[in-house]
């Protein structure tokens, strides 16, 4: 026979491995639902456009590199090639039906508008205006610039607005330089050939794309002297190096090392592009690019006058990761940022707080209006003795004591009134209730031992009056 405390013993151990057993199977299935909501491992939440620029450029390049990543981890990045930096923020500014999250490559100094969105950083590696011509025509000096036709590149890139924004300057105007749109392909050929003196482009000095131009045509770096003077006339410009030999190392290209104008390239966000994915454009961008936190933020930006950077962007770059709720609840930051969601729970506890406060306040309210009411029947009736519905008169009633009986009574139905509309208030914490409703009970305690004590009151007057009326 099996022992009952043994047995009783064995099946509380049965329940509780059962119990054990399906919190954590519970637990299992949350953690893996709140994982498919989060960003830390993927970019299921980047689902954007991304404008680079010609194909086969620097900009370009990148943007394919940062879509097939994008792709592997389960986001959506589609590259879409512009003419360049001015043609992409004249697409993120437009308005239309549809609004369409998109980012951007815009080299710094290109004119913005407030509602192209937001500045996320700048890429690690400037850019460099290259001045291309054949090899050893050399035109050091800006008066050897002096009715030259120079190839600027596409209508709406970011070379053509550099290069006619520095021949806008006042000392240039006069020499007369003619520019021209090309294809940055077609331009070096027409270099070659003599149809133009120069081809200039803005693009990284490394890129196999300059080096194939500058090896096919024949091409070298121009050194026009007296750079330094013109880039300190415009503060989003530095002054950098190409160094002797990049091009060709056998047939040095450039001979000597070439001083060159550089610019920062920024990448913006549109206005449709919500928070999670700017955050996943964050994390792809510092996956990709190393050094990507260590250049940023960015120390000057020439268009930051029209354009902030991001909040998101500048904790991502002190911290180098996203913030909690960007990591775990990245639909829930996209509604409201953190710092407002913390303003929002502070002002609901604030809000619950006054709610508590103020009916503890009506509380207070009620219980010292019913026991001023009380008292008032006391003096009126005597204390209660005996049976709670028999208050015996403490003296003859009179028309008087009766007015004030039924005043008192008529309160008392008030401030029970008053207790259900508190209980029933949306107002009314919740567990608050059971305390109107206990003042309540007293109340009708109350009301019960004076209803009883006015029917004995007008029995005993009827009585009194009997003799007299007969």
């Amino acid at each position: 026979m099996a022992h009952p405390v043994g047995s009783g013993s064995a099946g509380w151990r049965g329940k509780g491995v059962l119990r054990f057993t399906a919190v954590c199977f519970v637990a299992a299935l949350a953690a893996a639902f709140a994982t498919t909501f989060a960003i830390t491992y993927d970019y299921r939440f980047l689902r954007a456009d991304l404008l680079s620029g010609v194909r086969g450029g620097q900009y370009h390049s990148l943007a394919t590199r940062l879509s097939d990543r994008a792709r592997n981890a389960n986001g959506r990045l589609s590259v879409i090639a512009t003419e360049g930096s001015v043609e992409n923020v004249s697409r993120l500014a437009e308005k239309g039906a549809s609004c369409r999250a998109a980012f951007a490559f815009v080299q710094d100094g290109t004119p913005v508008p407030e509602t192209a969105g937001v500045v996320l950083g700048q890429l690690p590696e400037p850019e460099s205006l290259l001045l291309l011509a054949k090899r050893d025509r050399s035109f050091r000096g800006f008066d050897r610039l002096r009715q030259i036709s120079i190839g600027i590149g596409p209508e709406n890139s970011g070379t053509a607005l550099l290069v006619r924004r520095l021949f806008d300057d006042p000392d240039l105007k006069n020499l007369n330089v003619r520019l021209s749109n090309h294809g940055l392909e077609d331009q070096a050929a027409q270099v070659a050939d003599g149809s133009l003196d120069l081809a200039a482009m803005v693009i990284q000095e490394g890129s196999d794309l300059v080096r194939t131009l500058v090896r096919r045509h024949d091409l070298d770096i121009v050194d026009i002297g007296d750079l330094e003077g013109l880039i300190a006339r415009h503060p989003w410009l530095t002054l950098g190096r190409v160094p002797a030999g990049l091009f060709d190392l056998v047939r040095p290209t450039p001979p000597v090392d070439r001083p060159v104008a550089q610019v920062n390239t920024l990448l913006l966000a549109g206005r449709c592009a919500q928070r999670a994915e700017r955050v996943a454009m964050l994390m792809l961008l510092n996956a990709e690019i190393p050094g990507f936190i260590r250049g940023n933020p960015p120390k000057s930006i020439a268009l930051g006058s029209a354009l902030p950077l991001a909040s998101e962007a500048r904790q991502f770059f002190i911290t180098g990761e996203p913030e909690l709720a960007d990591r775990y609840f990245p639909w829930l930051v996209n509604l409201m940022s953190p710092a407002y969601w913390i303003y929002l729970v502070m002002a609901v506890t604030i809000l619950f707080n006054a709610m508590k406060g103020l009916s503890r306040f009506q509380l207070w309210r009620i219980d010292v209006a019913r026991e001023n009411l009380k008292a008032r029947l006391e003096a009126l009736a005597g204390p209660a003795r005996g049976e709670p519905h028999s208050i015996p008169a403490g003296r003859e009633p009179s028309r008087n004591n009766l007015a004030t009986a039924e005043s008192i009574l008529d309160q008392l139905t008030e401030l029970r009134s008053r207790c259900q509309r508190q209980v029933a208030s949306i107002v009314t914490p919740m567990g608050d209730e059971m305390f109107y409703r206990y003042q309540q009970s007293l109340i009708d305690e109350t009301r019960a031992k004076l209803i009883a004590w006015l029917r004995s009151a007008s029995a005993r007057a009827r009585v009194e009056d009997g003799p007299d009326r007969t």
